[in-house]
């Protein structure tokens, strides 16, 4: 159930600014959808022989009844007088987040390091010979000649840590922008578009997030500024069932069939079956329908491990997970777990920005996802194999004016020697409900952004109950009963 991630930890613009020999600061409106959400301020500035573009993304979001919550993410980048990377900074602040990830260029590898507040991991990565950061960007179109303009390089993503080729095709514009540019930032994006200056300077970028258009604009300090009435985020990409789907139903078998245009490739576990159909796939869900393999001891070893995410070796965690997974019986074992996670965390959501397992704990703040990273720690730390699904759960709840919906969510799944086995602190016992879209093992924030990306293409068009041979005798003899 998480939009606002998508919006902040899956968008990356490079912003490109003109030569200054003093610092230049702009301002910029951010529009989703049409409605305000918040502001970007960018600037740059010479120090030495380095230049510092610094862009601070402030997003205010709300939901009925509750208070607003504001996220800021902030991205630093310095290249050397010639476009030259040298390091780039990211930091992530909201009421429950405090992550920072710094990467600084060290001969031909990306020294990577990322924390929040308490755990800090190290990477390396090889730098490719094309990568730029922005000055780098707006030095190498300026040099370029001609009414058409093309530059392929490679930029890194903060949110998969890895390097990703963009390739930014242009032309002259007409009236207020110079030039108009499109590129395409992964595999599954679709087009952004920039809107330049003489200078290439960025004055207006479109871009498609979750299906609705977002616009950042340059306009004074005062319009950045300016007071708006937060928007309702969460829920955005609800997706409606095709029917009311009764309470015992979902304790049976339901077969769904999903169409849309998308890349989602839904995987077969132990609680779902996957069939392509012509225009998407056919899922059959229960508490055992699919026939998933028996799990590699490679993935056994992963979905152990302790990382970034789900920080299953952290002391405190390893404490509650003794004390509160305890039972000898590895199901009665989970339940506890689950039970201490939907306790501990507020009753009320929180959808500003994207916490580790650990700052769930501390602050007992989040949505589905800091549900599923701290219960998938505290069952690897109390010796259990667990992985992290994520899609679709159909609730008969109100959210927004709508009931009987299915709504993005994250939840855990242990192998308990036999199968993977569903838990949910954050909605309850698991049910045939559950659309399980993609899998993690990591816990990593890509993975759950690339499902909500794609969910606005999706439409389940129905959903029927699959009776056994023994539901239709036992009705059968009902229904001729004296």
């Amino acid at each position: 159930m998480r939009f606002i991630t998508l919006l902040l930890t899956g968008f990356f613009a490079l912003v490109c600014t003109a030569e200054a020999e003093e610092k230049s600061v702009r301002w910029q409106g951010a529009e989703l959808g049409g409605n305000k959400i918040g502001y970007r301020q960018l600037s740059r500035e010479t120090q030495g022989d380095r230049v510092i573009s610094t862009e601070t993304l402030v997003i205010t979001l709300q939901q009925p009844g509750e208070s607003s919550r504001t996220s800021t993410i902030t991205l630093r980048y310095e290249d050397d007088l010639n476009g030259k990377p040298l390091s780039l900074h990211k930091t992530v602040r909201s009421q429950a987040v405090n992550q920072t990830l710094t990467a600084k260029v060290s001969g031909d590898v990306l020294q990577v390091h990322r924390s929040d507040g308490s755990r800090t991991e190290s990477s390396h990565i090889a730098i490719p010979e094309n990568f730029l950061l922005p000055e780098g960007v707006r030095r190498a179109l300026s040099e370029k000649n001609g009414e058409r303009r093309q530059l392929t390089y490679s930029l890194f993503n903060f949110s998969t840590l890895a390097f990703e080729t963009v390739r930014l095709e242009g032309e002259q514009g007409v009236g207020q922008f110079a030039w108009v540019f499109s590129y395409r930032q992964g595999k599954d994006a679709k087009p952004t578009q920039w809107f330049t200056n003489e200078a290439f300077e960025v004055v207006r970028e479109e871009s498609v997030t979750g299906g609705e258009i977002l616009v950042l604009y340059d306009c004074s300090e005062d319009c950045a500024l300016a007071p708006f009435s937060p928007t309702t985020h969460v829920y955005r990409q609800l997706l409606r069932a095709p029917v009311r789907i009764p309470a015992a139903a979902l304790r049976g078998h339901i077969r769904y069939q999903l169409v849309g245009e998308t890349t989602l490739m839904p995987p077969v576990t132990a609680e779902q079956q996957v069939q392509k159909s012509e225009r998407g796939w056919q899922l059959d869900v229960c508490s055992s329908c699919g026939d998933d393999a028996s799990p590699t001891e490679e993935i056994l070893t992963q979905a152990k491990q302790a990382n970034y995410w789900i920080a299953a070796d952290d002391p405190e965690i390893k404490r509650l997970a003794a004390e509160h997974g305890a039972a000898e019986d590895m199901t009665e074992a989970m339940a506890q777990l689950t039970r201490f996670v939907g306790l501990h965390m507020k009753a009320q959501p929180d959808y500003a920005g994207f916490a580790t397992a650990r700052e769930a704990l501390a602050s007992g703040t989040g949505d589905c996802t800091e549900h599923a990273l701290l219960l998938a720690a505290l069952a690897r730390a109390a010796g259990f194999p667990a992985r992290i699904a994520i899609g679709l759960a159909y609730n008969t709840e109100r959210f927004l004016g709508r009931k009987y919906v299915f709504v993005p969510h994250a939840w855990v799944q242990v192998w308990d020697g036999n199968a993977w086995r569903s838990y949910d602190s954050g909605l309850g016992e698991f049910h045939a409900g559950y659309l399980t879209l993609a899998l993690s093992y990591s816990g990593e924030v890509s993975h759950f952004t690339r499902v909500n990306a794609q969910l606005h293409a999706l439409q389940i068009v129905s959903a029927a109950l699959v009776q056994s041979n023994t539901d239709r005798s036992k009705a059968s003899n009902e229904a001729t009963a004296p």
